[in-house]
């Protein structure tokens, strides 16, 4: 099935098939068949050269690694629990951007994703990047538990580094996106902290809505209960987020990742909570975090506006 057209059998995504003719295949959500659905949600089909893309990724986050040395501690008790560190010089209460990194909950590290310090260090922020395990090494509601801890380890250690309690940022890419998603919804009074923690947050192209993804074909390895699947899906805890969002997603993305970004950030618009909604030109789903290794660029400028730096 070519790209182009399975972009035009998708189009009116509302709208649900009424009646199939005979030897048709079922639609197993919206206007999707099984096919579709998997096709919407895999990237390798969207992005056939992925892997090149992310080794490139860690190429240049080695290179950033090697210019501006992080500072790298334990949040938690397990080996993996750790985070990187990056603060410009003489950092005293500079706001602190922590970025989730993305991979289908199955790849990369945190030390893949250090691309991020030119849009933030040079004016004077601070970028922290957890690490957590893949969905191979532990299960998923374990994983989100992780990002949450690495929060809140920030927002209680962060004076220590230069940064300002006060001024802590989320963001994310892909299933960085879903986990920086669900770090929003944490209800933070019962962690000890304060209900706005997070200031402010920027998810791009990410899932919100965990249904149709368990649906298809990643939800044979991202295996979840129905209750932590909706607990895992942030349209579902609208009112649990305190903090203005910036969502993005790619031109070039599948028409699910597009679809979900366009209905979470309507939902947010609604209740008041959308700080921009922007459709990234980008050449594909992987090009669109990269931004944020150019200081010049449209996503670096929607961070730093969020960031007020």
């Amino acid at each position: 099935m070519r790209r182009r057209r399975f972009i035009s059998s998708t189009a009116a995504l509302g709208v649900a098939s009424m009646a199939l003719p005979a030897g048709a295949q079922q639609k197993v959500f919206l206007d999707y068949t099984q096919e579709q659905l998997d096709q919407a949600y895999d990237q390798s089909f969207w992005t056939p050269h992925l892997n090149e893309l992310q080794a490139d990724d860690g190429r240049f986050s080695a290179e950033i690694r090697k210019a501006t040395p992080p500072r790298t501690v334990s949040y938690g008790k397990a080996d993996i629990e750790q985070l990187d560190i990056f603060t410009p010089p003489d950092a005293r209460k500079a706001p602190v951007f922590i970025y989730f990194h993305g991979g289908a909950w199955l790849f990369n590290t945190r030390q893949d994703a250090s691309f991020p310090v030119p849009a933030v260090l040079p004016r004077g922020g601070i970028l922290v990047v957890p690490e957590f395990n893949n969905v191979k090494q532990a299960r998923l509601p374990d994983n989100i538990e992780q990002c949450r801890a690495a929060t809140e380890w920030v927002a209680r250690n962060a004076e220590g580094f230069g940064g300002d309690p006060g001024r802590i940022f989320v963001g994310g890419h892909s299933s960085g996106a879903h986990l920086t998603s669900c770090v929003l919804i944490t209800e933070w009074l019962k962690r000890g902290l304060p209900a706005d923690t997070i200031k402010g947050a920027l998810v791009m192209s990410g899932m919100y809505e965990l249904h149709p993804a368990m649906l298809s074909s990643r939800g044979k390895y991202v295996q979840i209960t129905k209750d932590e699947q909706a607990e895992a899906s942030a349209m579902r805890h609208l009112d649990r987020i305190a903090c203005p969002v910036a969502v993005a997603w790619a031109v070039s993305d599948s028409i699910e990742f597009r679809r979900q970004s366009m209905v979470f950030a309507a939902a947010l618009c609604g209740m008041g909570k959308l700080a921009s909604s922007m459709e990234v030109f980008a050449a594909n789903h992987f090009i669109e975090p990269r931004q944020l290794g150019d200081p010049n660029s449209q996503l670096t400028g929607i961070l730093r506006s969020l960031m007020n730096i």
